[in-house]
């Protein structure tokens, strides 16, 4: 049996109106009338649509049921009231279902006893924009490797190499490198993996920042990012992931773990892969990024 969404029904402002018998249907037409507000929506998943349904009816009314229908597909009922009288006002919340996309059609199809009508609100799902932004690959290199900066920004998908990290220190949220002890790493520019002390990287400048933003890390048990329709999905995952730590280590490509900015913005980095990483602090690592707007 179809488990019912979960909504709100208000019934309020009832109005009854004078007998009128139920001939009164006019010429070529339903004596019923319907009107919804919104007939067209945008949302995401998981948002609460609240939709207001007038009626009124020159007979007495009897029920009024509520169905939806996913992309075309076959129609299934929410809920039914049974009604009296011959005017009714309320507001409906759906809630619209994770992961769906394309558009929710709602039917509110009325009865009295000899009479029928229908009005539909439809809801598009993410037209507005999507609340998070996906990045494509990116490469990262480590602190003594020429080739790309070691500096990243999930604000803007920025990477900066020394020279130019110092003056964006505000916007970075992690910083990649190779070590002997935790090879493949990303880490937060306030991690003790940066500093003078001998087992600290001192080469990248960030002990001498005024501005080292605290991301969190947590390994995730995602394979990729397609699942991925909506923020509350990345801050899901974070959520359910593991351990908070101020770095990833150990990383390997295919894996994808989750983040928190300093901002509170939650995150997903896929590693795409990694190549020539060795103790002299050379390695270069390709990551892909999803994050909250």
């Amino acid at each position: 049996m179809r488990k019912m969404k979960f909504f709100y029904f208000l019934l309020a402002s009832t109005i009854v109106l004078g007998a009128c018998s139920k001939t009164d249907t006019p010429p070529g037409g339903s004596p019923i009338a319907v009107t919804l507000t919104p007939t067209a929506v945008t949302a995401n998943g998981g948002d609460s649509v609240g939709i207001a349904c007038t009626i009124t009816d020159q007979n007495t009314l009897k029920d009024v049921v509520i169905s939806e229908s996913l992309n075309g597909g076959t129609s299934a009922q929410l809920a039914s009231y049974s009604l009296s009288g011959k005017s009714y006002q309320f507001t409906y919340y759906y809630h619209v279902p994770a992961g769906v996309t394309g558009s929710i059609v709602i039917t509110f199809t009325v009865d009295d006893a000899s009479n029928t009508q229908t009005a539909t609100s439809t809801i598009t799902i993410g037209a507005s924009g999507s609340d998070f932004n996906s990045y494509s690959a990116v490469l990262l290199g480590s602190y003594s490797d020429p080739n790309a900066g070691s500096f990243y920004a999930s604000s803007n998908n920025g990477v900066y190499t020394v020279s130019t990290a110092s003056a964006n220190q505000g916007l970075v949220d992690m910083v990649f490198f190779f070590g002997a002890t935790n090879q493949y790493t990303l880490a937060a520019p306030d991690d003790a993996s940066f500093g003078t002390g001998s087992s600290q990287i001192s080469s990248l400048g960030i002990q001498n920042w005024t501005t080292k933003n605290a991301t969190n890390f947590r390994t995730t048990s995602l394979s990729g990012l397609s699942s991925i329709t909506k923020a509350a999905d990345i801050a899901a995952a974070y959520n359910a992931g593991g351990t908070v730590s101020s770095k990833a280590n150990m990383l390997a490509a295919g894996s994808v773990i989750a983040f928190q900015t300093a901002a509170g913005k939650y995150g997903l980095c896929k590693i795409v892969d990694e190549s020539n990483g060795n103790t002299s602090g050379q390695g270069e690592m390709h990551i892909m990024v999803d994050v909250q707007k």
